[in-house]
């Protein structure tokens, strides 16, 4: 079984906009500094009263206003109307223009204010948006069902940026055959429309694959045949992966794949099995040749390929976000997703993934990234 999928993170952008308390300090900050400004400028000049600068506390509440919350640019617009209305008193300037100074202080707090205010619901409204959005996205991720001979583990990471939702999916089942079909896919686009579209591409496909007696071929032809029906325009790859018991016991189970345009589920095979390197393991790409996105030309035939899966080996599903960067291709991003799998080829299904997902992203993805594992039980 898997471990529940981490909960998506807030995205880095979100806490930036959220309002705090240094941008108080800030709004405080400036007002002492424009009013020892003042004072020098008296001095120097020698005329107090020409040199004011009292209007200028204007800037502090706007200042304030730009993180802030609205409570807080209350806060430094009532300290600076106060302190212009001391500086011109200090200063000697006429009544009226200590009230005039005062009065922009006090305008420009109102503003201020009230800019914050509408800002403050927008953010209240975003975040409702994204939560809603993202709590809509983990219901649609798979629990994970617990094959006889197979263990499975997977994990979701949003992308770094955006509303944390986007097209990527996995799924896994058993259908009425006994057999087990594993699915990851990839809607184009990371956004809440991504998500909408997904979620009806993920219902028709598992509906049709949980029949049974089907090559994946024909399960992603049909899916695609329905969605064109349903009207539901939507490009998306999709690998969809039917694990077979074998008829002897002890034997290697079959699989057999067909892609839609995705990338290849890598297969890390135990010592003994025809590895290679050191460590007796060695994980490789099922290279074979993909078919069109799902949606591109619907009718045209789609293939299937096989492998055997030994006791001991195991199946990575991902989608195109673990691999691949704006600065490097997807053959980069596969090799050092082969390398990170085969170092940790010794640890548990959920361990593994826990390790080197992080290690491949490095802490950077723009896009979502959703991966599936399965390992033979020995």
């Amino acid at each position: 079984m898997s471990a529940p999928t981490s909960p998506p993170r807030p995205p880095a952008g979100e806490h930036q906009l959220r309002p705090t308390q240094r941008w108080l300090w800030l709004g405080l900050a400036a007002s002492a500094g424009l009013a020892l400004l003042d004072l020098v400028l008296a001095v120097l000049s020698g005329d107090p009263a020409a040199a004011n600068i009292s209007g200028t506390l204007a800037l502090a509440p706007t200042l304030t206003a730009i993180g802030g919350a609205r409570r807080h640019v209350v806060v430094v617009g009532l300290l600076a109307a106060a302190l212009a209305a001391l500086m011109c008193v200090v200063d000697g300037t006429p009544m009226l223009t200590t009230i005039a100074s005062a009065s922009v202080v006090a305008v420009a707090t109102s503003v201020a204010a009230a800019v914050a205010g509408v800002r403050q619901s927008h953010l209240a409204q975003l975040q409702d948006r994204r939560q809603a959005a993202r709590t809509l996205q983990a219901a649609m991720l798979t629990h994970l069902p617990d094959p006889e001979q197979l263990e499975l583990a997977s994990r979701y990471v949003p992308a770094s940026q955006g509303d944390q939702v986007g097209g990527d999916w996995y799924d896994a089942l058993v259908d009425r055959d006994g057999s087990t079909t594993l699915v990851i896919g990839d809607v184009t686009g990371h956004d809440i429309a991504a998500a909408a579209a997904m979620g009806q591409i993920r219902a028709v496909l598992r509906a049709y694959a949980v029949e049974g007696g089907q090559q994946p071929s024909q399960v992603l032809t049909r899916t695609e045949t329905a969605l064109e029906r349903l009207g539901i325009d939507a490009l998306a790859t999709a690998v969809v992966v039917r694990v077979t018991r074998p008829e002897v016991d002890g034997a290697p189970l079959c699989i057999t794949w067909s892609s839609a345009g995705h990338p290849p589920p890598v297969l890390l095979l135990p010592g003994g099995s025809g590895g290679s390197g050191g460590s007796g393991v060695r994980a490789t790409p099922l290279e074979a040749p993909a078919d069109l996105l799902l949606g591109a030309l619907p009718g045209v035939p789609r293939a299937d390929h096989t492998a055997e899966l030994p006791l001991g080996a195991t199946l990575v599903l991902h989608t195109d976000g673990l691999v691949e960067r704006r600065d490097t291709d997807l053959d980069t991003g596969t090799r050092l997703l082969c390398a990170a799998i085969e170092r940790e080829a010794h640890q548990g299904l959920d361990q593994m993934l826990d390790t080197v997902i992080p290690a491949v992203l490095e802490g950077r993805h723009d896009d979502d990234v959703a991966v599936l594992a399965a390992r033979a039980r020995r």
